[in-house]
């Protein structure tokens, strides 16, 4: 075969590469979206967010089975490393390399010939060398290992293929393979069978200064090679993709890497592999325009031995570390970028949680000084309140979320979904509802909090049945709060009626609604103004957001928002800068699904102003808005110039009893 024809049949196989649809991932997403009002108290209207377990929207989980897929026995093989060096497991080959060298994994594995894998001692970026052009030439000190499975060069065909191992050695014909690599390049050759049958080729260049420790190095890493023609691990995602870091956890080692996809925001995508059939692909980057310094750009696969939790974090953060709900800390890996991407003010934060765990891991981040850059992050583990089994809903649980913002009581089926508010305060008076919550397929649930003498609580419907609840004390002295009520509401029993509470000798201590108040007015013109302006903002955004986009705020801007609801006064001013009597649309983007909200979907801040007549600011109101997967609107208020999501909090105080 002519070199002419050589090129072009690599020409043709790219193209072909190039015009294959590449899978769309089914998302693993178990929620149930679930609605907290706060009823007569209102003090913050909000809506708990839908609980996700271990995805988020922007997050891809791709996993290739076949019949001849590893079952979990026979797992990845993993080299074991020297010192200094590291292993990692690809689909189609595991190799143990320097820790300071850079592994890129490219081709499916599923034809020859193709290359698999590429490993250099320099940055290669997103990028597979093969030496076609002046351009592709390597440093004098370069090393550059390349494997294929079959034949790249037509001198290879003549080649005896014996069983492994071999050694990389002097080709047959040096200077028929990636002739422009430079001058004076060494190329070692070798070519073997795998007990599948598979015929695989390697080829090995060392620039003439490379040092003897690093030809010593590409050598060892050659050796260590171990090839498959069936997938050991989950797909990787891109066609060519840079091994970050590689880690052991009780499923298996996992990979972290980045690759490259054209999409609106960004083209760099962080993503993890793990065993084939394991569960945990997935991958997080397009549309994050603004990488925060909370943890919601940070996405986690978790199931019964603990789970892999990898994200992006701002540039900022010097340390990092999971928080579970039970008030286990463990150890998070910052990783940077290679110089070569383009990533500015971005770094990747990863590790593993082992041992059982709820479907929560917040990333707790921290600057140079120690000071936490979350803005809401737990305080302590999780208190349970109570638990129990309902004939309709399944497994419950009633509990404290201890939080840096207080204490807040939460509700969730175990196989539903669930939420809560912030924070429990000392009220005055015997008895308060607390909150309410539906959805699913699972019963209604009603919260109320009490004082000492709370004994007995009942739901009262409307339709005329009478649903006897619990009452529980709560175990936080400290709150200001002795009890709280429950009652489980069935499915086919309207959620409106009274919640009455009793004392100990029957007598009622207190009656409050359940069911569609509306939303209360300001208690001035210029504050009912601004609730309702904002009222109105949420409410289009949330239509907007959902069955016409398709659950997405991806295409949310600025100009969409003045053409397609124009009805709202619109503006893109920043953080600072907020206008009275307009909207302003503060930082769309993904939802994190590890805060204690468990969010997914979508979010962004919505916030206006209220202003004297010179144009000075007075007050500042906003909503905090998240679509989730399911298109349900979560919804949160406060008083602060957001500048996203998670800085809108606290409620509207002139709603606080």
């Amino acid at each position: 075969m002519s070199d002419l024809d050589q090129e072009l049949r690599e020409l043709l196989e790219a193209k072909a590469r190039e015009g294959d649809v590449p899978p769309k991932p089914e998302p693993r997403v178990l929620k149930r979206a679930r609605r907290r009002q706060l009823g007569t108290a209102l003090s913050a209207l909000i809506g708990a967010a839908a609980l996700v377990a271990a995805s988020i929207v922007g997050l891809q989980a791709i996993v290739r089975t076949s019949p001849d897929t590893p079952t979990p026995g026979d797992g990845p093989v993993l080299p074991d490393p020297p010192d200094g060096f590291q292993s990692v497991a690809l689909p189609f080959a595991s190799i143990a390399y320097p820790k300071d060298w850079f592994l890129v994994a490219t081709g499916d594995g599923s034809a020859a010939p193709e290359p698999i894998l590429q490993l250099t001692n320099f940055e290669p970026g997103l990028e597979s060398l093969r030496c076609v052009s002046g351009s592709d030439k390597i440093a004098p000190d370069a090393v550059l290992l390349r494997v294929s499975i079959g034949t790249e060069i037509s001198y290879e065909e003549a080649v005896p293929a014996p069983p492994w191992p071999v050694e990389l050695a002097t080709p047959p014909e040096p200077g028929a393979f990636m002739a422009a690599c430079g001058d004076g390049v060494e190329k070692l050759f070798a070519k073997w069978t795998s007990p599948s049958g598979s015929v695989y080729t390697a080829h090995a260049l060392l620039g003439p200064e490379v040092r003897p420790e690093d030809r010593d190095a590409v050598l060892r890493a050659f050796d260590s090679l171990f090839v498959t023609a069936v997938p050991q691990t989950e797909d990787l995602l891109g066609t060519v993709n840079l091994i970050l870091d590689s880690t052991e956890t009780p499923a298996g080692p996992v990979a972290l890497y980045a690759y490259e996809e054209p999409c609106e925001g960004s083209t760099h995508w962080v993503a993890i592999a793990g065993p084939s059939g394991s569960g945990l692909a997935g991958s997080i980057g397009c549309g994050q325009d603004e990488v925060p310094t909370g943890d919601e750009s940070v996405s986690m696969h978790l199931n019964e031995w603990g789970g892999v939790v990898w994200g992006e974090v701002a540039a900022t953060v010097a340390r990092a570390e999971f928080w579970t709900v039970e008030g286990k800390t463990f150890h998070a890996e910052l990783i940077q970028f290679p110089p070569g991407f383009d990533v500015d003010g971005t770094q990747i934060v990863w590790g593993v949680v082992e041992g059982p765990t709820t479907d929560r891991v917040t990333t707790l981040l921290y600057d140079e000084e120690g000071n936490v850059l979350n803005t809401y992050f737990p305080a302590g583990p999780r208190i349970t309140i109570a638990e129990g089994i309902d004939p309709e809903g399944g497994a419950w649980l009633l509990y404290l979320d201890v939080t840096s913002e207080g204490s807040g009581l939460g509700f969730n089926f175990e196989t539903g979904g669930g939420g809560g508010g912030c924070c429990l305060k000392p009220f005055a008076g015997d008895f308060r509802l607390d909150g309410w919550g539906s959805g699913g397929d699972e019963p209604a649930n009603i919260t109320a909090i009490g004082s000492d003498v709370l004994d007995r609580v009942v739901f009262e419907a409307a339709s005329g049945e009478q649903i006897e609840g619990q009452v529980f004390p709560i175990p936080d002295a400290s709150l200001g709060v002795p009890k709280v009520g429950l009652v489980l509401v069935p499915g086919d029993v309207p959620l409106e009626g009274d919640l009455v509470g009793y004392d100990a000798d029957g007598n009622e201590i207190g009656r409050e609604f359940v069911g569609d108040i509306g939303e209360p007015p300001g208690p001035t013109p210029e504050i009912d103004a601004a609730w309702n302006l904002l009222r109105q903002a949420r409410d289009a955004i949330s239509h907007w957001g959902s069955r016409p986009n398709q659950n997405s705020l991806a295409d949310l801007t600025i100009e969409v928002a003045n053409t397609s609801m124009p009805g709202v006064p619109w503006n893109a001013s920043g953080q600072g800068k907020p206008v009275p009597g307009q909207v302003s649309i503060r930082g769309v983007a993904p939802a994190g699904g590890s805060e204690l909200t468990g969010l997914s979907g979508w979010t962004l801040a919505l916030v206006t102003a209220i202003g004297e007549t010179d144009g000075s600011v007075t007050s500042t109101y906003c909503i905090a808005v998240n679509i989730d997967e399911g298109g349900g609107g979560n919804y949160r208020y406060g008083t602060q110039d957001a500048a996203g999501y998670e800085e809108c909090r606290g409620g509207w105080p002139e709603l606080q009893p």
